[in-house]
């Protein structure tokens, strides 16, 4: 059955976030719905990105939302749909919405698509892994309330911070931090080294005084990239990278104190992160000066070549 999926008009969007979350119960569906449509409005979601079937009558039996970010990625939230009268399976709805939203998000250049679902929803991902998307790894959120201990404070400093220039030194140093990551390998070398500081700085409200490479003497050892998040208070630890020959050396958990040390001395509440649950090092640093973690999701990866 041919089922063709269309983007949505204005006066569609709010019975197509109800469809997309509709597996919900009542109260947190109609605040989820009400946050997309804040979102909408304001252009931080692409309203061209909500995909939805009709039936032969013309209501609304699917919906589905893709909004490409900058960096040549995007985001995709899973297809919520209704059965058809027309007859056509649920699955089949699923399937033409996943397919239409990966076409369109190709032709706009998007390299990879993501999708970051809490455990108890993955059940919504089914339609995503019988159309390239693979199950990758869970995310761990992590928090810092920026209470010091002395030991903290008091380590010597064997590193200096550079504040962010975007020069060939920078660049380089910030690609060879990827060597060997355990932080979501997938994703490494899919997009090229433009596209992926362009995705980084459009994280939270971006400073480049916030933005350092960090060396031991004339030697560049790693990158440290921190954001404000426009709403909270807190700081995010974007991204910490050590390259491959100055590692197990103790620069990594140097850096991160720096990172909650900048934080606390500019007034931020707290510092978040978020750690992928495969690399035990890195988890393990961040247990150790005080992360705490609150929250995780399963992350779902599309990647076009």
């Amino acid at each position: 059955m041919d089922i063709v999926p269309e983007s949505a008009r204005p006066e569609d969007w709010g019975p197509a976030f109800r469809l997309i979350f509709s597996y919900l119960p009542t109260e947190e569906r109609e605040n989820r719905c009400a946050n997309a449509l804040r979102l909408l409005q304001r252009g931080e979601l692409d309203p061209q990105g909500l995909f939805l079937v009709r039936s032969p009558t013309g209501e609304q039996c699917g919906a589905l939302l893709c909004t490409p970010v900058p960096g040549r990625s995007a985001l995709l939230w899973p297809p919520g749909v209704v059965k058809d009268r027309r007859g056509a399976s649920p699955a089949e709805q699923e399937d033409a919405l996943v397919r239409h939203a990966c076409a369109w998000l190709r032709q706009r250049g998007v390299k990879l698509v993501q999708t970051l679902l809490a455990p108890e929803e993955m059940f919504l991902a089914e339609s995503l892994l019988r159309n390239g998307f693979s199950t990758v790894t869970r995310l761990w959120y992590m928090r810092h309330d920026l209470h010091l201990s002395v030991d903290c404070l008091n380590i010597p400093s064997r590193l200096d911070y550079q504040t962010f220039a975007d020069d060939a030194l920078f660049r380089q140093t910030l690609l060879r931090t990827y060597e060997g990551t355990q932080d979501c390998p997938e994703v490494n070398g899919v997009r090229n080294i433009d596209e992926v500081i362009e995705g980084h700085r459009a994280q939270g409200v971006f400073d480049p005084e916030r933005w350092w490479l960090v060396r031991k003497g004339e030697k560049p050892v790693g990158v440290l990239l921190m954001t404000e998040m426009p709403e909270g208070g807190a700081w995010e630890l974007a991204y910490v990278g050590v390259v491959p020959d100055a590692r197990r050396r103790g620069f990594g958990r140097e850096i991160v104190l720096h990172a909650l040390c900048e934080a606390r001395a500019a007034g931020a509440l707290a510092v978040t992160l978020s750690v992928d649950a495969r690399n035990q090092p890195a988890w393990n640093l961040y247990r150790s000066v005080g992360f705490e973690p609150y929250d995780q999701r399963v992350v779902y990866l599309a990647i076009f070549v």
